[in-house]
């Protein structure tokens, strides 16, 4: 039976660490992405649809003003949401801090020292409070 090396076994609790903030902040960035996308796309179909509507003469002049006017109302929702909820900088924010996460992760790879191995953990902890401050 061969005992591990107390740096061993920390490397590996810091580097399952690592990885579930990786895999977080991947979900997060994907989730923000997505809405962003989602949101964009809407106010596109919804504008050329309004462009549509007014060069339509088969609909009614007064019929034509009011969904013109609920359109356009669901279309500054939609920017007052865009502008409460920024998702497009979360997901820049979540990806920025997937790639600082992944090179962590390599560097946990490679560690030699508790030194170095305290110097990550205290990164992992800087990343872990950077993730919180985006979701406020």
């Amino acid at each position: 039976m061969q005992l591990q090396s107390p740096i061993h076994e920390q490397r590996e609790n810091i580097e399952k660490q690592i990885e579930v903030l990786t895999n977080e902040m991947t979900r997060l960035k994907r989730v923000n992405r997505n809405w962003d996308a989602g949101l964009t796309i809407t106010t596109i179909i919804l504008t050329l649809f309004i462009t549509i509507l007014s060069n339509v003469n088969t609909v009614k002049e007064n019929d034509r003003r009011i969904i013109t006017n609920i359109i356009g109302g669901v279309i500054v929702a939609i920017q007052s949401l865009n502008n409460a909820f920024p998702v497009k900088q979360r997901a820049g924010s979540y990806r920025l801090l997937q790639a600082q996460a992944g090179n962590l992760l390599l560097d946990v790879r490679h560690v030699e020292s508790l030194e170095e191995l305290h110097n990550i953990e205290v990164c992992l902890f800087q990343l872990q409070t950077e993730a919180a401050k985006v979701e406020m």
